[in-house]
């Protein structure tokens, strides 16, 4: 049996222009993952349950109107099916403390029980499979800088470092909004590519997306980071979601 223990941050922030409309959320959450020789996976929320469904795309602010229920609610059983990939454990649905949270969020939503597990699953699979470092192609490339893709409008990117204790992956993809040619800030982005996710300009008229993987010595991952920014005329976004092993 192998245990880690991970902690997971996330931030959204939105804001529309003229009508100074804003969404700003913070949460995170603490995760410990079993693993043993027959491919199965005992998800163990640690602390910050209801945090984790705050940040579920589909899910939200619902996750606001649910009873303290959602304290009750610990652990998830994966497993790993031939042809199928990471699967939620087929009884996982009829666990009564989710039943009842999943109730709760469709009374409130008008969604169905089965599509809010959906959200739940796809979220939780979806950090599962980057903590196993499952969700990426780029994870074996030499190390260096590559330009993987450019065009007038769009361009993306690769870079690998190895230092002493591992290696360092980031991927950058970043465009400029159609039609907005004269008032884009596109080039600037290009040319601060690596340093704009981290910082607080926003680039006018572009989107970009950001990822970073630091793997240590044993191919492990230490640590998982995602950023989403975009800046219009009409609105900014900022996404930011980040993995961290506990030791």
């Amino acid at each position: 049996m192998v245990n880690d223990s991970y902690r997971i941050e996330v931030k959204d922030n939105f804001i529309v222009l003229g009508d100074g409309a804003e969404r700003a959320m913070e949460c995170d959450f603490h995760i410990e993952i079993r693993s043993d020789e027959s491919g199965k996976y005992l998800v163990v929320f640690k602390s910050g349950f209801h945090g984790f469904l705050n940040s579920c795309p589909g899910i939200g602010e619902l996750a606001n109107m649910l009873p303290n229920c959602t304290k009750q609610l610990s652990e998830f059983l994966v497993t790993d099916e031939p042809g199928e990939g990471l699967v939620l454990a087929k009884n996982t649905l009829y666990n009564d403390a989710l039943l009842l949270i999943l109730e709760e969020l469709a009374r409130y939503s008008g969604e169905p029980v089965e599509t809010l597990f959906e959200l739940i699953q796809s979220q939780l699979l979806r950090d599962l499979n980057i903590i196993l470092l499952r969700d990426s192609d780029e994870l074996d490339q030499p190390v260096g800088e590559y330009l993987v893709f450019e065009s007038i409008n769009r361009e993306s990117a690769l870079r690998v470092k190895q230092g002493e204790y591992g290696k360092t992956i980031e991927t950058i993809d970043i465009k400029r909004f159609i039609g907005t040619d004269e008032n884009s800030e596109f080039e600037l982005l290009k040319h601060d590519r690596w340093l704009a996710p981290a910082g607080e300009r926003r680039y006018k008229n572009t989107g970009l997306n950001y990822t970073k993987y630091c793997i240590d010595e044993n191919e492990s991952l230490e640590r998982y980071e995602f950023v989403h920014q975009s800046a219009s005329s009409q609105q900014n976004k900022n996404l930011s979601r980040c993995i961290e092993r506990l030791k």
